[in-house]
């Protein structure tokens, strides 16, 4: 299927223009994850999170490159963020005095302790201050996304998150 054919395919939906892209690019795209997130799950997840949102959004038709190469950049953007993601919430567990990677080789017992700390502090929390931590910490979403996503004020969504962060620095102080 020529690039041209395959493109508009993809603009109007079609499931088998989508299948073709993702099975001709899958291994182009998991090298690239791979050499960016350096974990088989993470660039697995990465490339399947991108065609998943190429297929609710279809974004398809304001691409004006080769199909290939806007799966690239988005696949690229994709991964960086992940990468920030994660470094941000390491950053996070630093704040509190946790540094599991160094602890889990140096002092795996202490590690422990201090996941069992999080997971216990993690489990005191309501539904409403867990679902405040995940928009900010692992969706990445600013305060006032997050507050429209659960459908409170941002000054409510800040009180979420304020409790949340109490009830986290009572359990490691």
């Amino acid at each position: 299927m020529s690039e041209n054919i395959l493109l508009q395919g993809l603009i109007k939906g079609d499931a088998k223009a989508f299948e073709q892209l993702y099975k001709k690019e899958y291994n182009i795209l998991f090298s690239k994850a791979m050499k960016i997130l350096g974990d088989e799950f993470k660039a697995k997840d990465a490339i399947n999170e991108v065609f998943l949102q190429l297929w609710e959004r279809n974004t398809f038709c304001n691409v004006k490159v080769s199909p290939e190469a806007y799966l690239m950049v988005i696949l690229h953007h994709k991964c960086i963020n992940m990468a920030t993601a994660e470094t941000k919430v390491r950053a996070r567990l630093k704040d509190f005095g946790i540094d599991l990677n160094n602890q889990w080789e140096e002092q795996p017992e202490v590690a422990q302790e201090q996941l069992n700390r999080l997971q216990l502090a993690t489990a005191a929390l309501s539904e409403r201050q867990k679902d405040a931590i995940d928009k900010i910490y692992w969706q990445q979403l600013s305060y006032k996304e997050a507050s429209e996503q659960m459908g409170v004020s941002v000054n409510s969504f800040n009180e979420h998150m304020k409790r949340a962060m109490q009830k986290y620095r009572r359990v490691f102080t």
